[in-house]
């Protein structure tokens, strides 16, 4: 443990000093004063953007997004990196507020070269309205549940 300034010293001994990575605690309580001007709340933006700086670098990529969610005493930090369709199942996707769950599939297009994405509510294998077309672009996908209680069950698919 370092010595301080404040310490005792036997006559003829040189003092110890701390060592070069330590700041002195002298040198320390010099950043008080400022913290204590700043508000709470201009605090706690500073915390919660050091905490977005640190997870954009460790999840760093293409296509990620930040997510910062304020709520009563609570503050959401996290990252969403984007799901890319990868077949044809249920997804979770992000349409205005919601985020229904579609059966999604790729159908490409017969008059122009491309493709969109077809999502219907489907539930135990039947469609419960009209499909929604969606365009590449426009589809964001929030996750795959491959798990979901619309799929129809083995024993129902021999029924079928």
């Amino acid at each position: 443990m370092p010595l301080l300034a404040t310490t005792i010293y036997k006559a003829g001994a040189p003092p110890v000093t701390p060592p070069s990575g330590l700041v002195p605690f002298a040198d320390r309580t010099a950043e008080v004063p400022h913290a204590a001007l700043q508000s709470l709340q201009e605090r706690l933006d500073a915390a919660v953007a050091t905490a977005a700086d640190c997870l954009r670098e460790l999840n760093a990529g293409p296509g990620l997004e930040m997510v910062i969610e304020r709520s009563g005493g609570w503050i959401f930090i996290g990252t969403k990196k984007p799901v890319e369709w990868s077949g044809a199942d249920f997804y979770e996707i992000e349409e205005g507020n919601g985020r229904p769950i579609y059966w999604i599939e790729r159908v490409e297009y017969t008059s122009k070269p491309g493709y969109y994405y077809r999502a219907v509510s489907r539930w135990k294998g039947r469609d419960e309205r009209a499909p929604i077309h969606i365009e590449a672009a426009d589809l964001r996908i929030v996750r795959k549940c491959p798990d979901f209680a619309g799929r129809l069950s083995s024993a129902e698919q021999q029924l079928s």
